[in-house]
C-alpha cells in the first residue's frame, strides 16, 4: 500500500477514508476536548476561581498543525466548538486538502473526490447481516477495500477474459466491462433493492413495464410508480455510472459528482421527452460505481422510506432510511466485485499451478 493509499485510510468514511484515523494527529483534539469539558467541573470540585487558563497551551501547536491552522496560538484562538467532533472534523478537513494536494495522478484525484461524494461511504458503516443480505465475502470485501483505496487489484495489465479488451490493474475497466450479464446483475441488483422498498410503502411498482409510452417498446421505467408526487406516476430510471472510467476521469478529479450529472442527463435526454407526453414523471436514480448518489437519487430514497414510516410499521423514520441506504451500498459493491472477481486473469497451462 502506498503512503497516499494509507493516508486515504485514516480519513472518515465520509471523506473516502477506512475510519482508521491517526491517533497522533486527533490526539491533542482529544486532549484539549477533555480538558474544556471536564474543566469546569473540576474548579467546582476544588473550589477555583473559573479560569479559561485551565486550558492547557502545549496541545494547540499540535493541533494547529494537524489541522492547517497557523492562526490557533493558544486556545482562545480556536473558533471551532472545543469538543472532539469538531476539533476532529477541522482535522479530517486539513488531512483531505492534504490528500488532495499529494494525489500522484489524475485518476487517485478523481478516486479521492468520487468517494466523498454523499453517502459513498454508506457501506462501510453497515452492519452485517447475513439474514438481511448486508454483508460481503472476503474476497468480496478484498476487492472492494482495494478499490476503494487505489491499491491495484492486479500487478500488469491483461486482457479481460470476457471482452479480450485491456484490463487495466486498478479495476476501472473490469466494473464497467458489459461483456456478460454481469454489469446487468449489478444494475438489476440496485434496482430490486428500490422496488422492494416501494413494495413496503404500498407504492404499487411494477418492474420494467412495457407499453408505458405509446407506439414504443422501450423501458423508461426500471421501477414504474403509478401514483406518486400529487398522485401523477413516475419512471425511476436506474443508472449505475463509474466516475473513472476514460472519458469522465479528467473532468471527476476537479468537479466533484461530474459522473453523476452526466448520468443525469443522458437519462433526461432519453427518455423526459417520452415520459413528458405521456404524463409521466422522469426521475433518473444515478448511482457511482465509488457508492455516490444524486441529489434526486437521495430525495426519491427518502421519499419512499417517509412513506414506508407512514404505514406504522413501528421503525422510526432514522433506521428505515438508514437501512435502505445500506442496502443500496451493499448491492451495489456486492454487484462491483462480481464484476472484479468474474474477469481475474487465468494462468496459461505452463504457468498453471507453478509458484
Amino acid at each position: 500500500m502506498s503512503d497516499w493509499s494509507w493516508l486515504k485510510a485514516t480519513l472518515p468514511s465520509s471523506c473516502g477514508g477506512l475510519n482508521l484515523r491517526c491517533a497522533s494527529l486527533h490526539a491533542p483534539a482529544a486532549f484539549l476536548a477533555s480538558c474544556s469539558q471536564a474543566g469546569p467541573l473540576v474548579e467546582q470540585i476544588l473550589g477555583l476561581t473559573p479560569s479559561p487558563g485551565i486550558l492547557p497551551e502545549s496541545v494547540v501547536p499540535p493541533l494547529a498543525s494537524a489541522a492547517a491552522r497557523s492562526d490557533w496560538r493558544v486556545p482562545c484562538d480556536i473558533d471551532v466548538p472545543l469538543h472532539q467532533r469538531t476539533l476532529s472534523l477541522a482535522i479530517d478537513e486539513a488531512t483531505f486538502q492534504q490528500l488532495l494536494v499529494s494525489t500522484p495522478t489524475t485518476r487517485s484525484r478523481a478516486l479521492a473526490r468520487s468517494s466523498s461524494l454523499p453517502h459513498a461511504g454508506d457501506w462501510l458503516n453497515v452492519m452485517p447481516s447475513t439474514s438481511l443480505g448486508l454483508h460481503l465475502h472476503d474476497r468480496e470485501f478484498r476487492c472492494c477495500i482495494s478499490y476503494w483505496l487505489g491499491v491495484p487489484l492486479h500487478s500488469i495489465p491483461y486482457s479481460c477474459p470476457e471482452c479480450q479488451c485491456s484490463a487495466d490493474i486498478f479495476g476501472d475497466h473490469q466494473v464497467g466491462c458489459g461483456g456478460s450479464g454481469d454489469r446487468i446483475t449489478r444494475h438489476n441488483s440496485v434496482r430490486d433493492v428500490i422496488f422492494s422498498a416501494a413494495q413496503s410503502a404500498a407504492l404499487g411498482p411494477t418492474k420494467e413495464v412495457l407499453g408505458l409510452v405509446a407506439s414504443s417498446q422501450t423501458r423508461p421505467a426500471d421501477v414504474y410508480l403509478p401514483h406518486w408526487t400529487s398522485g401523477r406516476p413516475a419512471a425511476l430510471d436506474i443508472h449505475v455510472i463509474s466516475p473513472l472510467q476514460e472519458q469522465l476521469v479528467a473532468v471527476a478529479a476537479f468537479t466533484p459528482g461530474h459522473a453523476l450529472q452526466v448520468g443525469v442527463q443522458r437519462k433526461l435526454a432519453s427518455n423526459l421527452p417520452s415520459c413528458r407526453s405521456a404524463g409521466i414523471e422522469c426521475i433518473p436514480v444515478v448511482v457511482e460505481t465509488l457508492g455516490g448518489l444524486a441529489h434526486d437519487t437521495i430525495t426519491i430514497v427518502k421519499d419512499i422510506c417517509r412513506a414506508i414510516s407512514d404505514r406504522g410499521y413501528g421503525i422510526d423514520l432514522h433506521s428505515t432510511t438508514r437501512h435502505l441506504f445500506h442496502s443500496l451500498a451493499i448491492s451495489l459493491w456486492r454487484g462491483n466485485s462480481t464484476l472484479w472477481l468474474h474477469r481475474f486473469p487465468t494462468l496459461p497451462p505452463s504457468r498453471d499451478g507453478v509458484v
